[in-house]
């Protein structure tokens, strides 16, 4: 009977559904505060919509009522990028819901693709950028009463191509992410591409700007013109001339971008109706002669002093683990190197020239809050090996120690090659100045380390290893990342406090003391929460392997 369903009322139907899960999630406190969460971040979203839409309204206000509609394309350039990037580049509020599990409903493959559009239209970047494309149309109806209709149709179309694009993006993203080789490879180009970026910029700090700009814009202008948002300015600029066969030229060619995304996302979508599974083969089993040569002495252990076997063994899985994981190994060495291909270039600056002695406390504060994923997510990686872990005859704190120590250990390495740095590029800081930096390190390391614990733990978020598909989440979702920003945050404002007090009255030597005794009090808050894995592991084990052991998804 429900294959004879309308299309209409299978989409009610799945809406209604879509409502259950999310009331039924609210009776548990995980539910509340992911919620909760949600809310907050989209309060955050609504600051940057409805400040971008006044912006943009405003300037295609001017621009319209000054005859230069040229420039409208500059607005559709903003709505453009920012629907299309922020969904790869921005951090999701939480879990996202995986579209294909639809298809374990008896589905017609009309209501599927109605579906996935819906789907889009209510996402973060999809609601911020109709309402900005509203607000420029009310810009453009307010400078030109006579262009609304027309505006309105460029807009209809232009959000209608977005829409189909942003979903045939993130569908054929992930067919491509489905295999490890793609994904290794694809990771590997992006961090050579954000590198290659680095450090061609202060390469480029030396040209004349006006040689600069030739070199980079003049190529680039051309192509944009023909592209959609270039396509949508140029055929409002048409109308506003009364070029009506360039304007009517315009619109078509935005319904045949439209038209052409729609083909390639009805491709993927028709693949996975008819069942396409995107689940990578295991490999063969390993001869028998590899395995014995696995199982013999040369394979043998790390050996730590003083700790015992099973902790050096899990000492070296999370190293070995993290060697192989790509996008880790970024996220550890990014800090210090955004800092070695910026840092010469702001050495001049008015505010390094001034405060060069806190160049260092800075670049540490930075290192923190790009390392703040990794301590507030620690479980990130662990998928279904989470099970093994609960079967291993080791307690769970050696397990969270044993992250911990790689942890701190890629922490300090970050921080004496930036002290290196800093000492070679800006000059010595002085001795005071390090010292209290270091104490801060000290103090922020074992901050982080003790609430990173407590915070995998009750809000685990589950990332695929290696580089993974690029529109899934990069960051913990929820209350997990709320929680992790405030952290770093309060950090951040303490260590000001101190360093500020101890500038003020000349006395670096109390912000030492000060930070040492915040350091021995993070300790001790380090050693309580080492002692209470055990008992929030054992409370909360089914969450834990709830979550991490789910496939991430995003469609």
């Amino acid at each position: 009977m429900s294959s004879r369903l309308a299309v209409g009322e299978q989409v009610r139907l799945i809406a209604g559904l879509r409502w259950r899960l999310f009331r039924n999630s609210l009776r548990t406190l995980r539910g509340r505060l992911d919620a909760i969460s949600q809310v907050l971040l989209w309060l955050l979203m609504g600051g940057l919509m409805f400040g971008g839409g006044i912006a943009i309204g405003f300037a295609a206000y001017v621009f319209v009522a000054q005859g230069e509609g040229n420039r409208l394309g500059d607005l559709f350039w903003a709505v453009f990028l920012f629907w299309q990037l922020y969904p790869i580049l921005g951090v999701s509020g939480g879990a996202r819901f995986d579209f294909a599990h639809l298809l374990r409903f008896p589905l017609r493959y009309g209501s599927f693709f109605i579906l996935s559009l819906i789907y889009g239209v209510f996402e973060p970047a999809a609601v911020i950028s109709l309402f900005w494309l509203l607000c420029l149309s009310l810009g453009v109806a307010v400078a030109h009463p006579e262009l609304a209709p027309w505006m309105l149709v460029v807009a209809l179309l232009f959000a209608a191509m977005n829409l189909v694009l942003s979903r045939a993006v993130a569908t054929w993203a992930d067919r491509w992410m489905a295999q490890r080789r793609t994904r290794e490879i694809l990771g590997f180009i992006i961090l050579v591409a954000v590198l290659a970026v680095q450090f061609a910029i202060p390469a480029l700090a030396d040209w004349e700007p006006g040689k600069r700009a030739e070199i980079w814009l003049t190529p680039f202008l051309s192509i944009a013109d023909v592209l959609p948002p270039g396509v949508a300015a140029a055929a409002l600029d048409a109308r506003l001339a009364a070029e009506w066969l360039r304007a009517a030229a315009g619109v078509l060619l935005v319904c045949l971008y439209a038209a052409g995304f729609l083909w390639l996302l009805h491709m993927r979508l028709a693949a996975q109706y008819r069942g396409e599974n995107l689940s990578e083969a295991r490999l063969p089993p390993a001869p028998a002669g590899r395995a014995r040569a696995a199982q013999s002495p040369a394979a043998a252990i790390w050996r730590l002093p003083w700790r015992s076997s099973a902790f050096a063994a899990l000492v070296e899985r999370e190293a070995r683990y993290t060697m192989r994981n790509w996008q880790l190994l970024f996220q550890i060495c990014i800090p210090s190197i955004f800092v070695a291909a910026f840092g010469p270039g702001l050495k001049h600056t008015a505010f390094f020239v001034r405060h060069r002695d806190m160049v260092f406390p800075s670049v540490l504060a930075y290192l923190f809050f790009m390392l703040e994923n990794w301590f507030f997510n620690s479980l990130a990686y662990e998928g279904d090996g989470i099970r093994l872990l609960f079967l291993a005859p080791v307690p769970f704190r050696q397990v969270m120690l044993g992250k911990n120590l790689l942890q701190a250990a890629a922490t300090l390495a970050n921080v004496l090659f930036l002290w290196i740095f800093v000492r070679w590029t800006f000059g010595s800081p002085g001795s005071w100045i390090v010292a209290a930096t270091l104490a801060a390190s000290i103090y922020a390391l074992l901050v982080n380390l003790a609430a990173g614990n407590i915070i995998s733990l009750y809000f685990p978020f589950r990332r695929e290893f290696g580089f993974g598909n690029f529109r899934r989440a990069r960051a913990q979702g929820g209350m997990g990342a709320l929680a992790g920003l405030a952290t770093d945050v309060g950090l951040v404002v303490t260590g000001a406090i101190v360093f500020l007090v101890g500038k003020l009255l000349d006395r670096m030597g109390l912000a030492v003391l000060i930070f040492l005794i915040l350091a021995a009090f993070a300790a001790i808050a380090y050693a309580f929460s080492v002692k209470a894995i055990d008992g929030v592991v054992l409370a909360h084990r089914e969450d834990l392997i709830q979550e991490l052991c789910q496939p991430e998804s995003v469609s």
